[in-house]
């Protein structure tokens, strides 16, 4: 969905449309509210593609990262343990790879 081209102003704009998301639901502009949720779907992705970027890795390889470690928190008692997740997210762009 982004254009492909980096944006690095897009964490302030995902701020901003979350506040005009806000701003539509409390006025009970229902259509409104759905093109701000467009907006910050929007805006959500390219701040995905942003972070992938810092990182080098793809986008692809940002939502592994993501299931790799949520899917460790989603352990009852939502336990948090750092060497796990790194480990589990290294995992999930390279492999067994070190």
């Amino acid at each position: 969905m982004p254009s492909g081209i980096i944006d690095p102003e897009a964490p302030a704009k995902l701020l901003a449309e979350m506040k005009e998301l806000a701003e539509a639901i409390e006025a009970e502009d229902h259509d409104g509210a759905l093109t701000e949720v467009a907006d910050v779907t929007y805006y959500a992705a390219k701040c995905i593609a942003l972070a992938a970027d810092m990182a080098g890795i793809s986008i692809v390889k940002a939502f592994a990262v993501a299931r790799a470690k949520y899917s460790l928190r989603a352990a009852p008692g939502n336990p948090k343990d750092d060497a796990a997740e790194r480990a589990a997210c290294r995992a999930a762009v390279w492999g067994n790879e070190t």
